[in-house]
C-alpha cells in the first residue's frame, strides 16, 4: 500500500516565497546597479567638471605668467642690449593670443568668465603695444626713450589691472570648483549609499528566506512525522481488514464449495428421476405393445397403440430433458429436436415421408417443455398416419418460434387434407 506523503501545498509555498524574495533582492540590486550607473556617469561628469575648472584656474595662471614672460623679455633686451632676450617675448605673444582665443570659445556659455577673459585679453593687447612701443624704440637705438616710457608707469598699472583680473577668474572659478567638488562628493556618497543599501537589502532579504525555509522545513518535519504516525496505524487497519476479509473470502469459498456440491448433487438426482422416470415410461410402452398384441378387437389395438404412442413420446421427453443452471428451465429447441428425431426413427423406417424442424433456441420451463413435447408428438404422429394416405410420400414441416413476441409452434404437411364436415371423427374429443 502506498502511503501518505506530504501535501506538495508547502513546497510549492516555500518555492514561491523564495522566488519572491530572490525576484525583490534581484530588483533591489538591478535598481542598485541602474542607479550606480547614473550615479557613476554623473561622478565621471562631475570629476570631468572639475578637472575643467582646474584647467581654466591653469590657463589663467599660464595666460598671466606669459605676459609677464613678455615683460621680463623686455626689460633684459633693454637692459642687456641683446637681442636674445626677445625670442621668449616674441613666443610668449604669440602664445597668449593662441590662448586668450582658445578660452574666449571654451568659455561662450559662461557670461562671467568670458567678460574676465575678454578683459584680460584687452590688458594683454594693451601691455603688448607698450611693449612694442619700447622694443621698436629700443630698435632704433633711442634706448632712453624707451626707458623713458617704461619709467612712466602705465605699464605696472596694466599689470595690476591683469592681476586683479586675473584674481577676480580665479576667485570666480574656485567657487565653481568648490560646488562642483561638493557635487561630486554627494554622488559619490549617493553611490556607496545605494551599493551598501542594496547589499544590505539582499543580505536581509537572504536572511528572511533562510528563516522562512528552516521554519517551513521544521513544520514539513512535524507533518511528516504525523503522517508517518497515520501511515503506521492506517497499515495496521489495513492488514487486520485485510484478514478479515481473507477469512471471510475463505468462508465464502467454503460456502460456494458446498453449494456447488449440493447443486451437483441435486442435478444428478433430477437427472436420474428424469431418466428413470422415462425407463418406467418406457416400460410401460413395452408393455401396452404385448398387450395390444394379444388383442383382436382393432377399435382396442388402435387405442391402445394411441396410449403407447403418447407415452413413448412423454417418455423420450424424461430422458432428453436437459436442465439448465437455475434446475428449472431447458432450451426447447434441443427438446423438441431430440423429440422428432425419435418420432423419425420410429415411424419412418421404410417411408418416403421427409420430416423438417425449425426451432428457435427459446427457454422454457422444465414442465412446459413436457407438454410442449407431447403436443408436438401427437401432431406429427397424427401428420404420419393420416396426411399422406393414397399417396406415396410427402413432407412435414415442424417449427417452434417467436413470432410477434410470442412463441408458436406450427406442424404443417402438404397431404391430402380433409374436411371436418366430411370427417365427423375429427370432432371427436382428445389429441387422437
Amino acid at each position: 500500500m502506498r502511503p501518505f506523503e506530504p501535501h506538495k501545498t508547502d513546497r510549492t509555498s516555500i518555492r514561491r516565497t523564495n522566488t519572491l524574495l530572490v525576484a525583490i533582492a534581484f530588483a533591489m540590486l538591478m535598481g542598485a546597479g541602474i542607479a550606480s550607473l547614473v550615479l557613476a556617469s554623473r561622478a565621471k561628469q562631475n570629476a570631468a567638471d572639475v578637472a575643467d575648472t582646474i584647467g581654466i584656474r591653469v590657463e589663467f595662471h599660464t595666460i598671466f605668467s606669459l605676459i609677464q614672460d613678455t615683460e621680463t623679455g623686455q626689460r633684459g633686451f633693454l637692459l642687456t642690449r641683446d637681442p636674445a632676450y626677445l625670442d621668449p617675448y616674441y613666443s610668449a605673444r604669440l602664445e597668449i593670443e593662441r590662448k586668450l582665443a582658445a578660452l574666449e570659445r571654451h568659455l561662450a556659455d559662461r557670461p562671467v568668465q568670458l567678460q574676465n577673459v575678454k578683459a584680460l585679453h584687452d590688458v594683454a593687447r594693451k601691455r603688448i603695444e607698450i611693449l612694442d612701443r619700447t622694443i621698436a624704440l629700443a630698435g632704433t637705438g633711442d634706448f632712453d626713450g624707451a626707458i623713458a616710457e617704461v619709467a612712466n608707469n602705465r605699464g605696472q598699472v596694466l599689470m595690476d589691472e591683469g592681476r586683479s583680473i586675473v584674481e577676480r577668474a580665479l576667485d570666480g572659478e574656485a567657487a565653481v570648483l568648490v560646488g562642483r567638488e561638493r557635487t561630486m562628493a554627494n554622488s559619490y556618497t549617493l553611490l556607496s549609499i545605494s551599493l551598501i543599501g542594496a547589499i544590505a537589502a539582499a543580505l536581509v532579504l537572504a536572511t528572511i528566506s533562510i528563516r522562512l525555509t528552516r521554519r517551513a522545513f521544521a513544520t514539513m518535519a512535524s507533518r511528516k512525522e504525523e503522517l508517518a504516525r497515520l501511515n503506521e496505524e492506517l497499515e495496521a487497519r489495513v492488514q487486520e481488514r485485510t484478514r478479515e476479509l481473507e477469512a471471510a473470502r475463505e468462508m465464502a469459498e467454503a460456502e460456494a464449495g458446498r453449494a456447488e456440491y449440493e447443486r451437483g448433487r441435486v442435478e444428478l438426482l433430477l437427472r436420474e428421476v428424469t431418466h428413470r422416470v422415462g425407463n418406467n415410461l418406457a416400460m410401460v410402452s413395452s408393455l401396452l405393445r404385448m398387450q395390444q398384441t394379444k388383442l383382436d378387437d382393432e377399435g382396442a389395438r388402435s387405442a391402445l397403440e394411441t396410449a403407447r404412442g403418447r407415452i413413448q413420446t412423454i417418455g423420450t421427453a424424461q430422458r432428453r430433458l436437459r436442465l439448465g443452471d437455475d434446475l428449472q428451465s431447458t432450451r426447447a429447441d434441443i427438446l423438441l429436436d431430440a423429440v422428432v428425431s425419435d418420432l423419425a426413427d420410429a415411424g419412418l423406417d421404410d417411408s418416403t415421408i421427409t420430416l423438417s424442424s425449425n426451432f428457435d433456441p427459446l427457454v422454457v420451463s422444465s414442465r412446459d417443455a413436457t407438454t410442449l413435447a407431447v403436443v408436438l408428438g401427437e401432431l406429427v404422429s397424427n401428420a404420419i398416419k393420416h396426411a399422406f394416405e393414397g399417396r406415396d410420400g410427402g413432407t412435414i414441416s415442424v417449427s417452434f418460434t417467436m413470432t410477434g413476441g410470442v412463441p408458436v409452434m406450427a406442424v404443417e404437411d402438404d397431404g391430402i387434407g380433409f374436411d371436418e364436415t366430411d370427417n365427423p371423427s375429427a370432432r371427436r374429443a382428445g389429441l387422437g
